[in-house]
Protein backbone atom coordinates (compact mmCIF):
# COMPACT_ATOMS: atom_id res chain seq x y z
CA UNK A 1 0.00 0.00 0.00
CA UNK A 2 0.91 3.68 -0.79
CA UNK A 3 0.06 7.01 0.39
CA UNK A 4 -2.44 7.37 -2.82
CA UNK A 5 -4.35 4.19 -1.89
CA UNK A 6 -4.36 4.98 1.92
CA UNK A 7 -7.13 7.47 1.94
CA UNK A 8 -9.64 4.63 -0.33
CA UNK A 9 -8.47 2.01 1.95
CA UNK A 10 -10.00 4.02 5.25
CA UNK A 11 -12.97 5.04 3.55
CA UNK A 12 -13.15 1.50 2.35
CA UNK A 13 -13.51 0.21 6.85
CA UNK A 14 -14.87 3.43 7.97
CA UNK A 15 -17.77 2.27 10.61
CA UNK A 16 -21.09 4.16 11.37
CA UNK A 17 -22.51 4.06 14.34
CA UNK A 18 -21.12 1.74 17.45
CA UNK A 19 -23.82 0.24 19.27
CA UNK A 20 -23.21 1.19 22.47
CA UNK A 21 -25.11 -1.43 24.53
CA UNK A 22 -23.68 -4.38 22.34
CA UNK A 23 -20.14 -2.78 23.27
CA UNK A 24 -20.78 -2.84 26.85
CA UNK A 25 -22.81 -6.30 26.98
CA UNK A 26 -20.02 -7.91 25.12
CA UNK A 27 -17.27 -6.44 26.74
CA UNK A 28 -18.39 -5.44 30.54
CA UNK A 29 -15.75 -2.51 30.87
CA UNK A 30 -15.17 -1.51 34.61
CA UNK A 31 -16.19 2.21 35.55
CA UNK A 32 -14.75 4.00 37.98
CA UNK A 33 -15.72 7.43 40.00
CA UNK A 34 -13.55 10.11 39.31
CA UNK A 35 -14.12 13.55 40.37
CA UNK A 36 -17.91 12.72 40.64
CA UNK A 37 -18.55 11.41 37.38
CA UNK A 38 -18.55 7.84 36.24
CA UNK A 39 -15.67 7.18 33.72
CA UNK A 40 -15.07 3.80 31.79
CA UNK A 41 -12.05 1.77 31.61
CA UNK A 42 -11.18 0.96 27.91
CA UNK A 43 -8.55 -0.57 28.24
CA UNK A 44 -9.20 -3.24 25.00
CA UNK A 45 -7.72 -2.40 21.57
CA UNK A 46 -9.61 -3.01 18.31
CA UNK A 47 -7.95 -2.79 15.01
CA UNK A 48 -9.89 -0.90 12.14
CA UNK A 49 -11.98 -4.10 11.12
CA UNK A 50 -13.44 -3.63 15.07
CA UNK A 51 -11.72 -6.68 15.89
CA UNK A 52 -9.89 -7.07 19.03
CA UNK A 53 -5.94 -6.92 19.28
CA UNK A 54 -3.31 -7.52 21.45
CA UNK A 55 -0.33 -5.72 20.11
CA UNK A 56 1.88 -3.30 22.10
CA UNK A 57 0.96 -0.63 18.88
CA UNK A 58 -2.23 -0.50 17.13
CA UNK A 59 -4.18 2.07 14.85
CA UNK A 60 -7.82 2.16 14.30
CA UNK A 61 -10.47 4.96 13.16
CA UNK A 62 -12.76 6.84 15.49
CA UNK A 63 -16.43 5.61 14.02
CA UNK A 64 -18.42 8.05 12.52
CA UNK A 65 -22.09 9.20 14.32
CA UNK A 66 -21.47 8.21 17.48
CA UNK A 67 -20.45 9.94 20.91
CA UNK A 68 -17.81 8.15 23.00
CA UNK A 69 -18.15 8.82 26.72
CA UNK A 70 -16.56 9.59 29.57
CA UNK A 71 -13.65 6.98 29.26
CA UNK A 72 -10.05 6.30 30.13
CA UNK A 73 -7.21 3.31 29.24
CA UNK A 74 -3.91 2.22 30.85
CA UNK A 75 -1.83 3.31 27.54
CA UNK A 76 -1.27 6.26 25.78
CA UNK A 77 -3.77 7.39 23.07
CA UNK A 78 -3.23 9.65 20.40
CA UNK A 79 -5.36 10.98 18.08
CA UNK A 80 -4.78 11.99 14.73
CA UNK A 81 -7.12 14.01 12.31
CA UNK A 82 -6.38 12.39 8.82
CA UNK A 83 -9.63 14.29 7.14
CA UNK A 84 -12.21 16.80 8.69
CA UNK A 85 -12.70 17.74 12.00
CA UNK A 86 -12.73 16.42 15.78
CA UNK A 87 -13.58 17.50 19.39
CA UNK A 88 -12.48 16.11 22.12
CA UNK A 89 -13.85 16.84 25.82
CA UNK A 90 -10.54 16.46 28.28
CA UNK A 91 -10.46 17.65 31.72
CA UNK A 92 -13.59 20.33 31.27
CA UNK A 93 -11.96 21.99 28.22
CA UNK A 94 -13.21 21.12 24.91
CA UNK A 95 -10.30 20.62 22.10
CA UNK A 96 -10.83 21.15 18.17
CA UNK A 97 -8.81 19.54 16.17
CA UNK A 98 -8.32 20.37 12.55
CA UNK A 99 -7.10 17.97 9.47
CA UNK A 100 -3.27 17.91 10.34
CA UNK A 101 -3.37 18.15 13.91
CA UNK A 102 -3.53 16.00 17.05
CA UNK A 103 -3.49 14.99 20.60
CA UNK A 104 -1.42 12.68 22.54
CA UNK A 105 -3.34 11.73 25.96
CA UNK A 106 -1.96 10.23 29.07
CA UNK A 107 -2.80 7.02 30.39
CA UNK A 108 -5.90 7.16 32.40
CA UNK A 109 -6.28 10.92 31.60
CA UNK A 110 -10.73 10.78 31.49
CA UNK A 111 -11.95 12.30 28.18
CA UNK A 112 -15.07 12.19 25.94
CA UNK A 113 -14.87 12.60 21.76
CA UNK A 114 -18.06 13.91 20.27
CA UNK A 115 -19.73 12.75 17.47
CA UNK A 116 -17.95 12.79 13.90
CA UNK A 117 -19.49 12.84 10.33
CA UNK A 118 -18.65 10.14 7.67
CA UNK A 119 -16.11 12.78 6.04
CA UNK A 120 -14.25 13.20 9.07
CA UNK A 121 -11.67 10.29 9.29
CA UNK A 122 -10.27 10.33 13.14
CA UNK A 123 -6.91 8.05 13.49
CA UNK A 124 -6.24 6.61 17.10
CA UNK A 125 -3.14 5.17 17.51
CA UNK A 126 -2.30 3.19 20.96
CA UNK A 127 1.06 3.04 22.66
CA UNK A 128 0.40 0.11 25.32
CA UNK A 129 3.73 -0.13 26.15
CA UNK A 130 5.54 3.78 27.23
CA UNK A 131 6.77 4.60 24.15
CA UNK A 132 7.51 7.55 25.99
CA UNK A 133 9.86 5.95 28.34
CA UNK A 134 13.81 6.66 28.48
CA UNK A 135 14.53 3.67 26.42
CA UNK A 136 12.13 4.89 23.80
CA UNK A 137 13.39 8.66 24.00
CA UNK A 138 16.86 7.82 23.67
CA UNK A 139 16.79 6.92 20.60
CA UNK A 140 15.69 10.72 19.07
CA UNK A 141 19.14 11.57 21.20
CA UNK A 142 22.45 11.75 19.26
CA UNK A 143 24.59 13.91 21.77
CA UNK A 144 23.20 16.85 20.72
CA UNK A 145 21.58 20.11 22.76
CA UNK A 146 19.13 19.88 20.65
CA UNK A 147 17.21 16.49 20.78
CA UNK A 148 17.80 16.62 24.23
CA UNK A 149 16.14 19.70 25.31
CA UNK A 150 13.31 18.23 23.04
CA UNK A 151 13.34 14.93 25.05
CA UNK A 152 12.94 16.82 28.31
CA UNK A 153 10.30 19.17 26.86
CA UNK A 154 8.11 16.08 26.00
CA UNK A 155 8.46 14.31 29.49
CA UNK A 156 8.18 17.30 31.44
CA UNK A 157 4.92 18.29 29.48
CA UNK A 158 3.37 15.15 29.38
CA UNK A 159 3.63 14.47 33.48
CA UNK A 160 2.15 18.71 33.85
CA UNK A 161 -0.72 18.48 31.59
CA UNK A 162 -1.49 14.72 31.11
CA UNK A 163 -2.02 15.64 27.49
CA UNK A 164 0.01 17.65 24.05
CA UNK A 165 -2.24 19.10 21.56
CA UNK A 166 -0.20 19.68 18.10
CA UNK A 167 -1.19 22.30 15.93
CA UNK A 168 2.02 22.05 13.55
CA UNK A 169 0.75 23.00 9.87
CA UNK A 170 1.98 22.31 7.28
CA UNK A 171 2.09 18.85 4.88
CA UNK A 172 4.78 16.83 7.23
CA UNK A 173 3.43 15.82 10.17
CA UNK A 174 0.60 13.65 7.39
CA UNK A 175 2.90 12.17 5.55
CA UNK A 176 4.74 10.99 8.85
CA UNK A 177 1.36 9.54 10.10
CA UNK A 178 0.50 8.60 6.56
CA UNK A 179 4.10 6.28 6.16
CA UNK A 180 3.09 4.80 9.31
CA UNK A 181 -0.48 3.98 8.31
CA UNK A 182 0.76 2.64 5.19
CA UNK A 183 3.14 0.36 7.22
CA UNK A 184 0.68 -1.13 9.82
CA UNK A 185 -2.43 -1.72 7.20
CA UNK A 186 0.13 -3.17 5.04
CA UNK A 187 2.76 -5.42 6.91
CA UNK A 188 5.45 -6.59 5.05
CA UNK A 189 9.66 -7.42 7.02
CA UNK A 190 10.57 -4.77 9.37
CA UNK A 191 7.06 -3.02 9.41
CA UNK A 192 7.55 -2.94 13.21
CA UNK A 193 10.74 -1.16 13.01
CA UNK A 194 9.93 0.99 10.65
CA UNK A 195 6.83 1.86 12.34
CA UNK A 196 9.39 2.36 15.58
CA UNK A 197 11.79 4.50 13.63
CA UNK A 198 9.17 6.57 12.06
CA UNK A 199 7.23 7.16 15.21
CA UNK A 200 10.88 8.80 16.34
CA UNK A 201 10.60 11.13 13.40
CA UNK A 202 7.01 12.06 14.51
CA UNK A 203 7.88 13.08 17.88
CA UNK A 204 10.67 15.32 16.59
CA UNK A 205 8.95 17.29 14.31
CA UNK A 206 5.79 17.93 16.75
CA UNK A 207 8.07 19.56 19.13
CA UNK A 208 10.11 21.49 16.27
CA UNK A 209 7.07 22.78 15.04
CA UNK A 210 5.52 23.46 18.46
CA UNK A 211 9.26 25.62 19.82
CA UNK A 212 8.54 27.86 16.33
CA UNK A 213 5.42 28.71 17.75
CA UNK A 214 7.20 30.95 20.14
CA UNK A 215 9.66 33.31 18.85
CA UNK A 216 11.54 35.96 19.85
CA UNK A 217 12.07 39.68 17.96
CA UNK A 218 15.67 41.01 18.02
CA UNK A 219 16.06 44.27 18.84
CA UNK A 220 16.64 46.16 16.21
CA UNK A 221 13.40 44.51 15.29
CA UNK A 222 15.01 42.95 11.88
CA UNK A 223 15.36 39.22 13.49
CA UNK A 224 13.09 36.67 14.84
CA UNK A 225 14.45 33.75 16.38
CA UNK A 226 13.14 30.79 18.38
CA UNK A 227 15.06 28.97 20.83
CA UNK A 228 16.29 26.31 18.68
CA UNK A 229 18.20 28.50 16.33
CA UNK A 230 19.77 29.94 20.36
CA UNK A 231 20.69 25.78 20.58
CA UNK A 232 21.53 24.98 17.00
CA UNK A 233 23.92 28.29 17.30
CA UNK A 234 25.39 27.07 20.18
CA UNK A 235 26.27 22.90 18.50
CA UNK A 236 27.90 24.87 15.73
CA UNK A 237 30.06 27.15 17.48
CA UNK A 238 30.14 25.37 20.93
CA UNK A 239 34.46 25.98 20.40
CA UNK A 240 34.44 29.12 20.60
CA UNK A 241 30.79 30.41 21.80
CA UNK A 242 30.38 32.95 24.01
CA UNK A 243 27.28 35.20 25.46
CA UNK A 244 28.70 38.32 23.87
CA UNK A 245 29.34 36.93 20.60
CA UNK A 246 26.08 35.20 20.17
CA UNK A 247 23.99 38.15 21.43
CA UNK A 248 25.95 40.28 18.56
CA UNK A 249 25.00 37.55 16.03
CA UNK A 250 21.59 37.86 16.67
CA UNK A 251 21.01 40.84 17.90
CA UNK A 252 19.80 40.28 21.03
CA UNK A 253 21.65 42.00 24.93
CA UNK A 254 23.64 39.05 26.17
CA UNK A 255 22.17 39.51 29.50
CA UNK A 256 18.37 39.23 27.78
CA UNK A 257 19.31 36.43 26.16
CA UNK A 258 20.74 34.69 28.58
CA UNK A 259 17.12 34.93 30.66
CA UNK A 260 14.95 33.55 27.20
CA UNK A 261 18.36 30.39 27.73
CA UNK A 262 17.04 29.94 30.90
CA UNK A 263 13.57 30.39 30.75
CA UNK A 264 13.32 28.41 27.41
CA UNK A 265 15.51 25.02 28.63
CA UNK A 266 15.58 25.48 32.49
CA UNK A 267 19.67 25.43 31.91
CA UNK A 268 21.92 28.48 31.79
CA UNK A 269 24.11 29.49 28.76
CA UNK A 270 27.30 27.83 30.73
CA UNK A 271 25.55 24.61 31.24
CA UNK A 272 24.75 24.41 27.61
CA UNK A 273 27.60 25.10 26.74
CA UNK A 274 29.00 22.46 28.93
CA UNK A 275 27.05 20.10 28.28
CA UNK A 276 27.26 20.02 24.12
CA UNK A 277 31.16 20.32 24.27
CA UNK A 278 30.77 16.99 26.29
CA UNK A 279 28.50 15.16 24.40
CA UNK A 280 31.25 16.14 21.48
CA UNK A 281 34.03 14.91 23.90
CA UNK A 282 32.05 11.63 24.34
CA UNK A 283 31.43 11.33 20.34
CA UNK A 284 35.09 11.75 19.84
CA UNK A 285 35.77 9.32 22.85
CA UNK A 286 33.79 6.59 20.99
CA UNK A 287 34.37 6.89 17.40
CA UNK A 288 38.33 8.36 17.28
CA UNK A 289 41.67 7.37 18.43
CA UNK A 290 42.69 10.46 19.39
CA UNK A 291 44.54 10.90 22.93
CA UNK A 292 42.33 12.52 25.48
CA UNK A 293 44.35 15.65 26.03
CA UNK A 294 43.89 16.51 22.27
CA UNK A 295 39.58 15.66 22.30
CA UNK A 296 39.86 18.29 25.54
CA UNK A 297 41.32 20.79 23.53
CA UNK A 298 39.48 19.90 20.49
CA UNK A 299 36.48 20.85 22.47
CA UNK A 300 37.10 23.94 23.61
CA UNK A 301 38.66 23.09 27.39
CA UNK A 302 42.41 24.40 27.94
CA UNK A 303 42.18 22.74 31.64
CA UNK A 304 42.32 18.87 31.09
CA UNK A 305 41.88 18.61 34.65
CA UNK A 306 38.79 20.83 34.68
CA UNK A 307 37.87 18.84 31.79
CA UNK A 308 38.02 15.35 33.71
CA UNK A 309 35.99 16.83 36.45
CA UNK A 310 33.33 17.99 33.77
CA UNK A 311 33.08 14.77 31.82
CA UNK A 312 32.93 12.82 35.21
CA UNK A 313 29.80 14.78 36.57
CA UNK A 314 27.77 14.18 33.49
CA UNK A 315 28.66 10.81 32.37
CA UNK A 316 28.91 9.66 35.88
CA UNK A 317 32.67 7.84 35.05
CA UNK A 318 36.05 8.81 33.69
CA UNK A 319 36.87 9.97 29.64
CA UNK A 320 39.36 6.82 30.25
CA UNK A 321 36.67 4.13 31.15
CA UNK A 322 34.07 5.91 28.81
CA UNK A 323 36.47 4.94 25.57
CA UNK A 324 37.30 1.74 26.92
CA UNK A 325 33.70 0.85 26.94
CA UNK A 326 31.96 2.72 23.90
CA UNK A 327 35.36 2.45 21.50
CA UNK A 328 34.43 1.37 18.06
CA UNK A 329 30.79 1.07 18.64
CA UNK A 330 30.15 3.89 16.14
CA UNK A 331 31.22 4.78 13.04
CA UNK A 332 34.56 6.76 12.64
CA UNK A 333 34.98 10.77 12.18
Amino acid sequence: MDRLQLEGYLDSYHLGPIDKERVLKEYHPLTEMVNGEVVYLFNKAFDINDSLIDENISISQQPYGSDIPLHMHDYIEMMFVYRGTCTVLIRGKKVHLKKGELILINKEVPHSVAATTKNDIVINTILKQDYLSPSFLRRMSQKSIISQFMIESLVSHRKQNQFLIFKPGGIKVTEIMENIMCEFFDRDFCSAEIIDSYLVVLFSTLIRSNNTQTRYESEDNKNMVSLLDFLKYIEDHYRDCSLVKMGQTFGFNPSYLSTLLKKGTGKSFKELLQIQRLNQAALYLSNTDLPIPEIAQEVGYSSLTFFYKKFKELFKETPHCYKEKHKNQGFSI
